[in-house]
């Protein structure tokens, strides 16, 4: 019997993930084929989920997060020449005609003339009329709006139920998904260390060998199609790692393409970040470029990421001509045609005209520069400003930092470096505009008295202290699932990027509060320590406060023997906060239980080393006096700070203290306002 029910209901109940409105990341999808995906797929899937939608609360819409993970090139001008040719199309009265499904031939021989400059060859060509001495056609390329696109048609092309895309990692996470949503099988081939993360062609081979003998054993009692590897993804330049493959690399290139040849496998081979390449000298080469290599290899092409013009989606692909015939039939199945101004912007990109060929370099070797330029500041945020070798580039990030983090103190704690955080060895970008961070050194430590064990919990972590989201090394199938390692992006605005790494540095010295600090009452040796703190946290905080020659006057020495002498006194009412490993103080507070004052205890002082600022070490102070405090029965506690002390004003509100008393000081020969702040138990 026929259940009645609305369209909208039976959608529902085919469908039950769309009762959820989501506000990130939409869904990953399904398989066409309706089987679940692989384990290592599912695993890719469910990470790039978490990241896009999880991890993400509903505050989402009103209070912004900050995406380190996003794929969105720099905010650069776009190439000029693409514009030009899209206002061109725009102004043409041939905008009433629908365009070819192939496209514009005149467009498809501009780009062909540009992969013909590029080296692209074919040493085996068909015999037409139109082919050239390159053995090459227009019938030899196509475009469509962007490389995703063009790379699920032809996953759909090539590969039958079972056939196995071979896919490197790391790896950019959703093309193995959409090769499987397209019913194919992905595996992993992993890039190591020691093969300085490229592709091994000896690996390969034998990864390509034990597929196949695998599949063979367990298809050979059954009739028909034996399914096999049947692609190999060649990502050049790598997303994410950036490791280049050019000219310098050449033998290598041929070698993985022999290798996919003698077996049968097409190389798709992807050169979205090609351009971006930083070094000029060693531009990431296409392997159809190698002679006896063009009919076996899939090339793409794109706009996206290094011409400044991702939401125009524009890519073309370059194959045999045979798969091309292929990819317009699914074009005109299933789109129809691509839009005339993809192929304009195309063609003002990729042509082998001398105005596009100095429009290239006028518009490259700026935005090169920019991009080395940025990695250099996240490099000096996660390793310390030490680590950047060049002293021009030094000095340059240094200054660019110094304006955005103009407090001396606070931009020298910053240059440190993140604490736990590196870049791989050896994992340092040639090209794009992505960095893997390596976490590992958190894996087992608490915040919050939560252990940190998975990429989920460090994610969690992140976000939950300061609304940083990355990619994990789950999402690109990092091949080593012991580490802790998240993709993050160095594309961003100058000012977005620091802060980033600021808000990363802040959350980050939360987990080194709790895990590396003890706090403790003060021993008689940790007077001398004490009092360099006090001299040097009045001579930095108060310089525009308190009178400068009585700072002057402000003595080591002198400090310290008073700290001594009235150590038996004070032994029971002072806390230090030291260093579990290196046992160096890095602020210590002064309280009074016993006051007679109107309020319960007094917080007599608390200092910070300067250098320590801003690292969450006043507030673990702070917190650890009123718990002795209220140990103590106390109620509540007040504490006096200069009335032209804003920082410290805000940092005490912050904490819960509010501002209930006045009073006149004097320091030295002169009187300062104060104001008393009361923190009520």
């Amino acid at each position: 019997m026929l259940i009645k029910s609305t369209a909208i209901d039976r959608l529902l109940r085919e469908n039950p993930n769309l009762k959820e409105r989501r506000f990130g990341l939409p869904a990953i999808g399904r398989r066409l084929d309706g089987e679940q995906f692989n384990p290592t797929v599912q695993d890719i899937a469910d990470a790039i989920n978490f990241y896009g939608f999880e991890v993400r609360d509903s505050e989402i819409v009103n209070k912004p997060d900050i995406d380190l993970g996003g794929g969105n090139p720099m905010k650069y001008p776009p190439f000029s020449l693409s514009i030009k040719e899209m206002i061109n199309s725009l102004s043409n009265t041939d905008l009433y005609k629908y365009p070819y499904t192939e496209g514009d031939d005149n467009i498809r021989k501009i780009l062909l003339d540009y992969i013909e400059q590029e080296g692209f060859i074919n040493t085996e060509p068909y015999d037409y009329e139109d082919v050239d001495d390159k053995g090459l056609s227009i019938h030899n390329l196509t475009f469509l709006p962007s490389t995703s696109i063009t790379f699920n048609i032809i996953i759909n092309i090539i590969a039958k139920p079972g056939d196995v895309i071979l896919v490197p990692g790391p790896n950019y996470g959703l093309f193995t998904i959409r090769a499987e949503r397209a019913g194919a099988e992905v595996e992993i081939i992993p890039l190591e260390e020691e093969d300085n993360y490229l592709v091994n062609p000896d690996k390969l081979a034998n990864t390509i060998d034990e597929i196949n003998n695998s599949l063979q054993r367990i298809y050979q009692k059954r009739r028909g199609y034996v399914p096999r590897v049947v692609a190999f993804l060649n990502a050049n330049p790598n997303n994410p790692t950036g490791k280049v493959m050019g000219e310098k690399q050449a033998e290598l290139l041929k070698k993985i393409g022999q290798v996919c040849l003698e077996r049968g496998v097409f190389v798709i081979d992807d050169m979205v970040y090609r351009d971006v390449t930083f070094d000029e000298e060693n531009i990431a080469k296409p392997i159809a470029t190698i002679p006896g290599m063009f009919r076996n290899t899939i090339t793409l092409f794109g706009l996206s990421k290094s011409y400044g013009m991702a939401s125009l989606r524009a890519g073309f692909l370059i194959a045999d001509e045979i798969i091309i015939r292929e990819v317009i039939n699914r074009i005109f199945q299933e789109m129809d045609s691509s839009p005339d101004i993809v192929g304009r912007a195309l063609m003002g990109a990729f042509s082998a005209t001398e105005e596009r060929n100095k429009e290239y370099e006028k518009y490259f070797k700026p935005l090169r520069k920019e991009y080395v330029f940025r990695y250099n500041i996240l490099k000096a945020l996660v390793e310390g400003i030490d680590s950047i070798d060049n002293f021009t580039m030094k000095e340059k990030v240094k200054d660019t930092i110094k304006k955005y983090i103009p407090e001396k103190n606070k931009r020298n704690s910053i240059l440190k470096g993140l604490p736990y955080v590196k870049i791989p060895k050896n994992l340092e970008p040639e090209a794009g505009f992505f960095a893997i961070l390596d976490f590992t050194e958190i894996k087992g430590k608490k915040y919050n008295g939560k252990e940190i064990k998975t990429e989920r919990d460090l994610l969690e972590f992140f976000y939950y202290t300061n609304r940083l989201r990355f990619l994990i090394g789950q999402s690109i199938s990092w091949p080593n699932p012991k580490e802790l390692v998240g993709r993050v992006t160095f594309a961003l605005e100058i000012d977005r990027l620091i802060n980033s790494f600021v808000l990363m540095n802040n959350s980050l010295q939360k987990i080194v509060a709790e895990n590396e600090y003890e706090i403790r009452l003060n021993k008689l040796e940790d007077q001398e320590q004490m009092a360099r703190i006090k001299v040097d946290g009045w001579q930095v905080a108060y310089q525009d406060i308190v009178d400068k020659e009585y700072l002057n006057n402000m003595d080591y020495d002198l400090q310290t023997k008073r700290y001594i002498d009235s150590f038996e006194e004070y032994k029971d009412s002072v806390l230090v906060i030291e260093n579990k490993h290196t046992k160096e103080i890095l602020g210590y507070s002064c309280f009074d239980k016993n006051t007679k004052a109107k309020y319960d205890s007094e917080l007599v002082s608390i200092y910070v080393k300067p250098e320590y600022k801003s690292q969450g070490i006043g507030s673990l102070l702070l917190k650890e006096t009123i718990k002795i405090l209220k140990e103590n029965n106390k109620k509540n506690m007040i504490l006096w700070c200069f009335k032209d002390n804003i920082n410290a004003l805000k940092f005490y509100e912050k904490l819960g203290g509010q501002i209930k008393e006045e009073k006149i000081a004097t320091i030295g020969n002169k009187e300062y306002e104060e104001y008393g702040i009361v923190f009520e138990f």
